[in-house]
Order: C-alpha cells, then sequence, then structure tokens
C-alpha cells in the first residue's frame, strides 16, 4: 500500500479543500496512508466530516515522517492541488529530501486568474521580476511545474491545453456527499428563521464571491430584485465571503432582497440549498467559465432539484431539458425567464429534478471518481508508467 500525500494551496477554508478532504477518505478507506499539507492552519477541516488522513502545515513536514504516515515512510506519491507557487515551493522542498511520483491537479485557467488578480496581463506579468504571490501560480514557473509531473489530473477537459501531450492526463470529476446532499422538502420552520415568507421565490448561492466571478453572481441579486420588484417575492440566500465590491456604488438594493449568511459551517449548506426550488449557476461562456466545474454544481444535481446552469463547463455534458436547464447565457434575464417557465410546468420541474439525480448517481460518485484516481496513480507512478499511454479517457 502506498503513502499519498494532497499538497493544497490555501487552508480548509478554500473550496478546493472538500474535494481534497473526499479524496483523501477514499484513498485511506481503500486501504492506502493518505495525508494533507497545507500552507497554514487556520482552517485545519474539522467541518467537513471525519478525516481518515493526517493535517500538516507546510514548514512542519521535514522529513520525520513518523509524525506523517504510519509506516515511517516519505509520500510515494503527491498529488499537488493546483501549481499555486507555495504548492510548488513545497513539492521542490519535498523533492529535496525524498523521492516521490508527482501529480498535479489542474481546476482553473490560471493565466486568467493571475491576471484578474493582479490587473495585469499575464504576457506582462511573464516579462516581469515582480513577486508572485504565493497563492497564485508563478507566470514563469507553472508551466515548467507541471511539465516535470508524471500524471496530470484536470477538472474540465479544456484545461489539457495547458498540458504537454506527453503528459498523462486524467479528467477528475469531484463528487456529492450523498449522506449529505440529497433531495428534502423545504423546511417551514427554517423560512421562518430567515423570515421567508411561504410562495417566495428563493435562490440560493453557497459559495465566494472574486472578481473573476462577480459579474456572475451579481446576476443572481439582479434577477431575485427584477421578480420582487414584478410582484412575485424574492429573495437570495447568500452564504461565503467577498473578495471584491461587486453590486455597485449603492449596494442597498440588493440587500433588501438578500440573505446574507456569511461564512456557514459545510454540514448546514444542503437545509439551506433545499430552501430553493430552482438551483442556478450564473455565469456563460467565457475564458473563466470554460476551463472550470463551479463546485457546488455536483451538490446542486445531488439535491432533487432543477438546476440551472450555461452552456460551458459542465453544461456542456447535461441533456437540456432531461438532466438540467441549460441555457446559452444565465444573466438576471434568463434567470428570471426560466423560474417562470418552470414554475408555470409542473412536469417540466419534476423531470428536470429526477434527471438531475441521475446525473449525480452517474457522474459524481466519490469512491467511483477516487478508485478511477487511484488506478491513474498505479499506472503513471514512477516505475509503473507506460510509455504509449500519453492520455487517460475522461470519464
Amino acid at each position: 500500500m502506498s503513502n499519498i500525500l494532497f499538497v493544497l494551496y490555501h487552508d480548509f477554508s478554500a473550496n478546493s479543500a472538500v474535494h481534497v478532504h473526499n479524496f483523501a477518505n477514499q484513498v485511506a478507506a481503500s486501504g492506502h496512508s493518505s495525508a494533507v499539507a497545507i500552507p497554514e492552519d487556520n482552517d485545519r477541516g474539522p467541518g467537513l466530516g471525519e478525516q481518515d488522513y493526517s493535517v500538516h502545515r507546510f514548514d512542519q513536514v521535514d522529513g520525520e515522517w513518523s509524525r506523517v504516515f504510519p509506516n515511517g515512510r516519505g509520500p510515494d506519491i503527491v498529488h499537488a492541488w493546483t501549481p499555486r507557487e507555495n504548492v510548488r515551493l513545497f513539492c521542490e522542498k519535498l523533492a529535496s529530501f525524498c523521492r516521490f511520483s508527482l501529480f498535479v491537479h489542474l481546476e482553473d485557467n490560471e493565466e486568467l486568474i493571475l491576471e484578474v488578480n493582479l490587473a495585469t496581463p499575464f504576457e506582462k506579468l511573464a516579462r516581469s521580476s515582480a513577486e508572485i504571490p504565493g497563492n497564485l501560480s508563478h507566470p514563469r514557473h507553472y508551466r515548467g511545474f507541471i511539465a516535470s509531473a508524471d500524471g496530470v489530473t484536470i477538472i474540465m477537459d479544456r484545461l489539457e491545453q495547458f498540458v504537454p501531450a506527453r503528459i498523462p492526463k486524467l479528467v477528475l470529476w469531484p463528487g456529492a456527499d450523498r449522506d449529505v446532499f440529497f433531495p428534502r422538502p423545504r423546511s417551514p420552520q427554517q423560512l421562518e428563521q430567515l423570515g421567508i415568507a411561504e410562495g417566495t421565490v428563493v435562490l440560493c448561492y453557497t459559495g465566494n464571491v472574486h472578481s473573476a466571478n462577480a459579474r456572475d453572481v451579481r446576476s443572481l441579486y439582479l434577477a431575485a430584485a427584477t421578480l420582487d420588484r414584478e410582484g412575485m417575492p424574492a429573495r437570495l440566500i447568500r452564504t461565503g465571503r467577498d473578495f471584491c465590491s461587486y453590486l455597485g456604488p449603492d449596494e442597498e438594493w440588493a440587500y433588501k432582497i438578500s440573505i446574507e449568511l456569511g461564512h456557514v459551517p459545510y454540514h448546514e449548506i444542503p437545509m439551506l440549498l433545499s430552501l430553493a426550488e430552482v438551483l442556478v449557476q450564473p455565469g456563460t461562456h467565457n475564458s473563466f467559465n470554460e476551463f472550470r466545474l463551479p463546485g457546488k454544481l455536483p451538490e446542486f444535481f445531488a439535491m432533487g432539484r432543477p438546476v440551472i446552469l450555461p452552456r460551458t463547463n459542465l453544461g456542456r455534458f447535461v441533456r437540456h431539458g432531461e438532466e438540467g436547464w441549460v441555457l446559452e447565457k444565465v444573466d438576471a434575464l434568463g434567470i428570471v425567464n426560466a423560474i417562470l417557465e418552470l414554475r408555470a410546468n409542473k412536469a417540466l420541474s419534476e423531470r428536470l429534478a429526477a434527471g438531475a439525480m441521475a446525473f449525480a448517481r452517474e457522474n459524481f460518485d466519490w469512491k467511483k471518481n477516487a478508485q478511477t484516481l487511484m488506478t491513474f496513480y498505479d499506472t503513471n507512478s514512477k516505475g509503473n508508467k507506460k510509455e504509449d499511454n500519453a492520455d487517460s479517457s475522461p470519464q
């Protein structure tokens, strides 16, 4: 059995931590030893549920492996969860005192994330000697880090353009915990606690807002405000943190129709999602959305509600009218029109809800997806890699 170390670019408050947590648990359930390394330990993940792996801060991993793995040996496999600079430097440190097979996970267009966060074109950043924050990918080093990997996992097939052709690749989708995310009726008591009247259209967005997705999330506020203004009471339940200003100079219009809950423990998210008649992923096809799989979507599909999503990333794989309501652009007007249409057609809503659950069962199974990952490890680890296996088929 192998020692597998996941290296996360942030502590467990990051959305990516849900994926790392579940894959690490599945690795442990299959008989391997798993551990997670994080740059700081302000949040060590207790809110995500039982942890069958150990957690260690980067600066505490120093080669004394008995503190990390029960057998006292170093990692056989290191899975770098994104090529962010702090992850790359940590893996470089590890390589100075142990040998392992390196796998890198991609879940975003790292070059766009750099541009948006630093407000500078990627080409200019690549020529600059300016210091790059550790929680972003280095414009001159991240591609080389990917190229040094024994294998690369990508959350969306479009990300393969950032991976050299000779590197084995696996499209790796996350899962949804069916013991947590499952269909349940709306709770009148919780609606009352939140001050939401019966019959109100409830939208729910459980995620952080940053520069790259701010425009998309703003459309949810606009949709709720439009419905409310036109005589159909509507409220938007928001959880997560805001890392930029995005509602305009006068934010009061938005807060009149929203319920801002801030950070909410992970186990409370399903009950909030169950208050919504439909679950909406806003956005459209662009250089940000094309490459990602929004972390909340697997959970949306598992909740047994109709899901409205754009024809990009996951929306390219969902059958419109059967497994989801797929629009070219999920903006404020698109959301309003879709809600009105689904409210007027109960049979359609029921079909979409059933189709969403079926899609989740087929694609978002943590155990099945982890088994695919472990087969990928086994095939492409040092000593096992097949030279003619340049690509692993997407799920």
